[in-house]
């Protein structure tokens, strides 16, 4: 069907100046759709157990497609998005758009059929964009270092692009496309869909659609598993995610000035592996906590050399707890996400090492209105930090002339590419080293709403 297109949204952010700027229409944010439902509690039993810390399109189609052994089209979908940035190339949660200057549009065309137990969704996007030049920057004519230190912090680190080349992109997509097997209560498949792991609303440590989706494969649950102690739900995937053929677009700042502070990286595909899991205890309804974690290495290591017959494969991790205490009689939530850039996180490294954790932390609450409660207003809020408490985790006090500390989110100097696809983050759209507050206001009925949103 086409109910998709009706979900349309208004978005006006708040920043040194302001700006119109409209939110993709996309799966993960049609799911707050059934979000919202299960909070107005009016339809209690189809979205009974489900925490929506694991939202994506299968994850959207598994609760709205209709079970038959018989070959069915069960959903068809048409989208256009126009964006048009002025000045400056902003872009949050976008996938497959680009933060670019100018006018940008993205055609997707989706087909979802199922037989028997194969379930295949054909989702693919185009985008097209001017990305016309930005106001160019030079950097601080009072800082002789300051390209150094923006390479050795950031650059070298980390593949976050502000700019993808100086020419029109046109680019075709996979998009949100995956070919899959439901077996019993279990899906698996390959899939280049986005994923989004937490509660959050505009940002999630973990797994965001800020960057394009990657080849991958997995396997989940289609429903919550019930047991003794409560339900249980999960994901893990397995996928190759890919650098920009660009260069940064700093590279011609620094490059005249000193070319060997420019790191040499890697360029091979990586291998990402990944899971989340959630469980609601029994014994407290509508509470869920899960844990998300993240490891990624380059595919192509460089093998046994001489007299060293094993080399360990460079490799970044990071990990978070999370939480979301849903109140439907009260039409209310509140959520948080913990989680630290560079471990496999557990209690003891949790607690004992506070100074690198990162959180998102936010709430909502619905006022319904009118005695149907067709339509109501929704008033939401939300932080993200990503800044390291500590100044001794960016600065070596042992050599206080010599390089900085490399400990912040996303950036590693053992995958040089950071937590990214594309040059583009996999998770919060901030970035490394910033912090982000929000709150909006928002008119909803049925699937269209208009939202006042300042950050």
């Amino acid at each position: 069907d086409f109910l998709m297109v009706k979900y349309v949204i208004g978005l006006l952010l708040l920043s040194c100046s302001v700006f119109a700027q409209t939110t993709l229409l996309d799966d993960i944010s049609l799911q707050d759709v059934q979000r919202n439902t299960q909070l107005m509690n009016t339809d209690s039993a189809k979205y009974a157990n489900q925490s929506f810390m694991i939202r994506s399109t299968s994850a959207l189609q598994e609760l709205e497609t209709t079970a038959s052994d018989k070959f069915k089209f069960q959903r068809i979908s048409l989208r256009h998005t126009t964006q048009n940035n002025s000045k400056m190339p902003f872009g949050f949660n976008e996938g497959t758009m680009f933060p670019s200057v100018g006018f940008q549009r993205r055609w997707s065309l989706g087909l979802h059929f199922t037989w028997k137990f194969l379930d295949v969704n054909l989702q693919p996007e185009y985008v097209e964009a001017e990305n016309l030049s930005t106001v160019p920057f030079a950097g601080s004519p009072q800082d002789g270092n300051y390209w150094t230190r923006v390479f050795f912090l950031i650059n070298n680190n980390i593949d976050k692009y502000s700019r993808f080349g100086q020419e029109p992109l046109h680019y075709f997509y996979p998009g949100q496309s995956r070919i899959a097997l439901k077996l019993g209560n279990v899906s698996t498949g390959v899939s280049t869909e986005n994923n989004w792991w937490g509660p959050g609303f505009r940002n999630s440590l973990m797994m965001t659609n800020e960057a394009s989706g990657f080849l991958h494969y997995f396997v989940q649950n289609r429903k919550p598993v019930i047991t003794p102690i409560g339900t249980f739900e999960g994901k893990g995937l397995i996928g190759m995610l890919e650098n920009s053929s660009y260069l940064s677009p700093e590279d011609k700042n620094f490059r005249p000035i000193w070319a060997g502070g420019i790191e040499n990286k890697n360029n091979s595909v990586r291998m990402l592996k990944a899971f989340i899991v959630n469980w609601q205890p029994k014994w407290v309804p509508n509470f869920y906590l899960g844990y998300s974690y993240a490891h990624q290495i380059y595919f192509e290591d460089q093998g046994p050399q001489p007299g060293k017959p094993y080399v360990e494969n460079p490799k970044m991790q990071l990990g978070a707890f999370l939480f979301r205490f849903a109140l439907p009689k009260d039409h209310a939530e509140f959520y948080a996400e913990l989680g630290q850039p560079d471990k496999l996180l557990g209690p003891a490294s949790f607690f004992g090492d506070s100074t690198k954790t990162g959180f998102v932390i936010g709430g909502r609450k619905l006022f319904p209105l009118g005695k149907k409660q067709k339509s109501y207003l929704q008033l939401g809020i939300e932080f993200t930090q990503l800044q390291l408490m500590d100044p001794g985790l960016v600065i070596d006090n042992t050599q206080p002339g010599g390089e900085p500390l490399r400990l912040s989110w996303y950036t590693s100097t053992q995958v040089r590419q950071g937590y990214t696809q594309n040059a583009k983050m996999l998770g919060a759209s901030i970035g490394p080293g910033s912090n982000s507050q929000n709150v909006y206001l928002s008119f909803h009925r049925g699937r269209s709403l208009l939202r006042l949103h300042a950050e």
